[in-house]
């Protein structure tokens, strides 16, 4: 799973104006990439050029995604399963 653009363009859009649950979801997702060992940050001492180490995406709106399972380590699950019924579940098929 790696950097999908259009999923971080309608992230930026929801991150512009998010419903109280979207914020919810993504201030419990960042808590969760703050303790992540993949975080990195583009400038040092600088939270908001952190990038996800496995994907490439920016933290601070891939956690406004709207897909169910985005994180690439799994790390989001057990937050997400509060929120499943308003997220869309990403393919994990197996080719």
């Amino acid at each position: 799973m790696g950097f999908n653009p259009l999923e971080i363009i309608n992230a930026w859009i929801t991150a512009a104006n998010p419903t109280e649950m979207e914020a919810k979801l993504a201030k419990e997702r960042l808590s969760i990439c703050l303790k992540c060992d993949f975080r990195k940050e583009v400038i040092h001492n600088k939270q908001w050029s952190a990038v996800c180490g496995k994907c490439g995406c920016p933290i601070q709106k891939k956690i406004f995604t709207n897909q169910y399972g985005s994180c690439p380590m799994n790390k989001w699950e057990e937050v997400e399963k509060k929120y499943i019924k308003n997220l869309v579940v990403k393919d994990k098929s197996i080719i």
